[in-house]
């Protein structure tokens, strides 16, 4: 080594965690998680030698390219003039032997170029980010080493992003800090951290300029600044949505009778992306706490990967259908409602659904209205003024899992984000807008929130 490196203490305990389990740098922005990584492979390829294949990636050419700078600087550091970056490739190539190769991932065409070849640690940086998880996973696939060179996967995140949910599900709700824990068969490590644990920071002035790019987003910035995965409620919904108030219990203790409750279905359709559909109630007024035409959302039907919020179960429509019709046989529930259609069948779904027995017709699909409308009713139940409010019980698990976590559009901010989970968002809106519906008018009344 040509020069001595101090890691931060946050630092050393990430490096002290033993390299056979995997890990996850996820917390607050600023507490040193892309330089912990970094460190992680300068330690990898020291220890390793020629046998050290390390790669690092992110999702998009400038942020690879800015990572791609910091490493030269660590490694230039520990090994001076001995280190030949080629900067066409991407690669490091270090007087031991040892070659760190920096890569782009956004997709199938970016994972072709590390197809079939081999390395013995992979860095997922800025994972949080990542809008198609499936290439992460292809990649964990070329993890190889000879004997006696422990494999493994280290990622970094904020909160936020698309992956926000994913990511608090399968890793941050299954164990205390820094205790080894099972996903999938391989142990993880959760290593948070805030900007508190960066000494080389100037705290408050990194504070300013993070609230300054939250914009006027409370719960994201706090998230930011504390590490706080349950805080960052996504911002859309921030400050309507509440688990608190909203979230009703998994026991029903109504009768369902069709004409007090006027039951019916909001569904969203996919395959290769999950499926959700809705058993909705509308309130009568007269029974339980809720106001006349209050929503419930009083069951669910999601087709969702277990470990993946965005990935679907590739159901065919027959077999949805029969699930569907299974859920409403529990309610004592006539198939019948809004849902949205899809082409390239035989036929379009809704009518394949129709000759399964469930009667859908397309949804009103206006996302800004339907989005205000939504708030509105939330808004409605958490200020108890009367007005039809919404709620939604503890078995629609897809849309606590998912919903409060969606982020606001910055392009469009009266819109949600679509590239993370809003599948259960989806059918909620559909809900919504149909419950909105004035009888005999066709008209939609979307609110004044």
């Amino acid at each position: 080594m040509i020069e001595a490196i101090s890691p931060t203490p946050y630092q050393s305990t990430v490096l002290a965690v033993p390299e056979k389990w995997n890990l996850l740098l996820a917390g607050g922005r600023g507490g040193g998680k892309s330089t912990a990584a970094l460190l992680l492979i300068l330690r990898h390829v020291e220890k390793y030698g020629a046998q050290a294949r390390p790669l690092v990636v992110r999702e998009t050419h400038k942020a690879v390219t800015e990572l791609e700078e910091q490493l030269d600087q660590l490694l230039s550091t520990a090994y001076g003039k001995g280190v030949r970056h080629n900067r066409a490739e991407h690669t490091f190539r270090l007087p031991n032997g040892a070659i760190v190769e920096c890569g782009q991932l956004d997709g199938p065409n970016a994972y072709k170029k590390f197809q079939g070849r081999s390395f013995t640690l992979l860095v997922i940086d800025e994972f949080g980010l990542v809008r198609d998880r499936r290439w992460v996973d292809l990649l964990k696939s070329n993890l190889r080493a000879p004997e006696g060179i422990p494999l493994r996967e280290v990622r970094t995140a904020n909160p936020g992003g698309p992956l926000h949910a994913l990511i608090h599900q399968n890793f941050i709700a299954k164990s205390l800090a820094w205790h080894p824990y099972q996903v999938d068969g391989e142990t993880w490590v959760n290593c948070p951290s805030t900007l508190t644990d960066n000494p080389h920071l100037d705290h408050e002035d990194y504070e300013r300029r993070l609230k300054a790019a939250c914009g006027n987003d409370e719960e994201l910035f706090r998230a930011w600044v504390n590490g706080d995965w349950n805080i960052a409620r996504g911002a859309y919904f921030g400050g309507a949505l509440d688990e608190r108030i909203h979230r009703l219990p998994v026991a029903w203790p109504y009768p369902v009778v069709r004409k007090a409750w006027r039951p019916f279905l909001a569904m969203d359709w996919g395959s290769s992306a999950p499926s959700v559909t809705y058993v909705c109630l509308k309130a009568p007024g007269d029974v339980g706490p809720f106001p006349k035409d209050s929503l419930i959302l009083l069951d669910e039907l999601a087709t969702v990967h277990p470990n993946d919020p965005n990935l679907g179960l590739n159901w065919p429509p027959g077999k949805l259908a029969e699930a569907i019709k299974e859920m409403c046989g529990r309610w004592g529930v006539h198939p019948h409602g809004v849902g949205d259609d899809a082409y390239g069948l035989e036929d379009t779904l809704l009518n394949v659904l129709q000759r399964h027995g469930i009667a859908l017709q397309r949804p009103r699909k206006e996302r800004v209205a339907g989005w205000a409308a939504m708030r509105e009713r939330l808004y409605n139940a958490k200020e108890r003024n009367g007005l039809p409010g919404m709620w939604i019980t503890a078995r629609c698990r897809y849309f606590w899992q998912t919903v409060p976590f969606l982020e606001r559009d910055s392009s469009r901010p009266e819109d949600v984000m679509t590239d993370g989970p809003d599948h259960a968002a989806d059918a909620a809106r559909y809900a919504v807008m149909h419950a909105n519906v004035r009888w005999g008018t066709g008209r939609v009344s979307a609110g004044n929130y």
